[in-house]
């Protein structure tokens, strides 16, 4: 047998399965299961992900610089800061709420302050702790994870651009 004519085993079968040949998947169906997956997204990514769409709204118009071939860092950083900015406020605004709950009557009416322990030592919600961490602590991770997710956000509404483009050319 000439084993160097014949095909690799994963060249056999051409086509087979969802992903084996990324041209034949259509566009439509990448997006979709990219909205589906972006559903699953933890709470805060999904509760940050609605900042980030209202910032890169404001930058989505044509002739933005999020639709050049190569976007400028600095200015995505600045929209990350804004994002960053928005985010603060609105958790200060949450925990100064919270924070008046508590001090008015909710713990002596019996229902239980969120961070203290229960019966086997650990906290009642992981949530809780996080909500309450101090902004230095939690800062670093949520910008990181506010970055990615602009990243993200700019490269679909770029895909969403190029795919129309190219539908509409006259």
């Amino acid at each position: 047998m000439d084993y160097y004519s014949a095909f690799p085993f994963y060249m056999g079968y051409q086509g087979y399965g969802q992903w084996a040949q990324p041209g034949i998947v259509p566009e439509d169906r990448i997006l979709e299961d990219l909205e589906y997956l972006q559903q699953m997204y933890p709470t805060y990514a999904r509760k940050y992900q609605t900042t980030i769409r209202s910032v890169v709204d404001r930058m989505d118009y044509d002739g933005s610089f999020i639709y050049d071939q190569y976007p400028d860092k600095l200015t995505i950083q600045r929209m990350v800061e804004s994002v960053m900015a928005i985010i603060r406020t609105n958790e200060e605004e949450i925990n100064a709420v919270n924070t008046d709950v508590q001090s008015n009557g909710a713990i002596s009416q019996g229902i239980p302050n969120a961070a203290a322990p229960n019966a086997m030592g650990s906290n009642i919600t992981d949530t809780a702790l996080t909500e309450q961490a101090p902004w230095s602590e939690k800062g670093p991770w949520i910008r990181e994870l506010v970055t990615v997710l602009m990243y993200y956000e700019i490269l679909t509404r770029r895909r969403k651009k190029n795919k129309w483009n190219q539908s509409y050319q006259f």
